[in-house]
């Protein structure tokens, strides 16, 4: 089993290609819309949320078999077919296109894998067993999904933006990395978001500041 590097893509309007139409693939294909790429889909049979978002016009449904040459020109490719053949068809296209390509339940076939993930707005946090047990990865995040409540989701967008803010305004280095290590009192600042809301936290951060 190859080590497999982590990395973030931003996959913001990049042609991504989801081949099958079941359930996994749905999964699949919600997350990429999440994360909004471009998909296009390709399977003879299709779920009703995927139908109707092609209906909508939120993805590209195309009604047919995988043929030779589809991946070409995607960014992305995910195989989610119940056919070993046709997956192992697709990987070996996508890969001679040098196309990022991921085969549902078979690392061997894949150069990317994807992990188990808790997003909370902007804060990501992904759980990977290398592909050894995708089981056990979703039982690792839904024991830190508690842990890591929607009160993240405020504290993070609250620190970007005032981030962004120290970054344009105090032009010394050290006296920003003395407020940022004042910031990083987080613990803090989520009891407050906890208990107190959003307007509590940015009030206790102006004070800190």
């Amino acid at each position: 089993m190859p080590r497999y590097y982590p990395i973030c893509l931003d996959i913001r309007e990049k042609p991504c290609l989801v081949v099958g139409g079941g359930a996994v693939a749905e999964r699949k294909i919600m997350t990429l819309l999440d994360y909004e790429a471009k998909v296009s889909v390709i399977s003879p049979k299709a779920t009703h949320r995927i139908a109707h978002l092609g209906n909508e016009g939120r993805l590209t449904y195309m009604a047919r078999e995988f043929e030779p040459g589809d991946t070409q020109g995607f960014f992305l490719v995910i195989a989610a077919t119940d056919h070993d053949q046709i997956n192992r068809a697709i990987s070996q296209e996508a890969r001679q296109g040098n196309i990022l390509v991921n085969v549902v339940d078979s690392p061997d076939e894949s150069t990317f894998i994807l992990p188990a993930l808790i997003r909370r707005g902007d804060l990501t946090i992904s759980i990977s067993t290398g592909g050894n047990s995708p089981a056990l990865a979703r039982k690792i995040r839904e024991d830190m999904e508690a842990q890591y409540g929607h009160e993240y989701e405020i504290l993070v967008d609250i620190l970007g933006n005032l981030r962004k803010n120290i970054l344009q305004q105090e032009p010394d280095i050290l006296k920003r990395k003395k407020i940022f290590q004042q910031l990083a009192q987080w613990s803090e600042l989520l009891k407050i978001i906890r208990e107190s809301g959003r307007e509590a936290a940015e009030e206790r951060i102006r004070e800190l500041l």
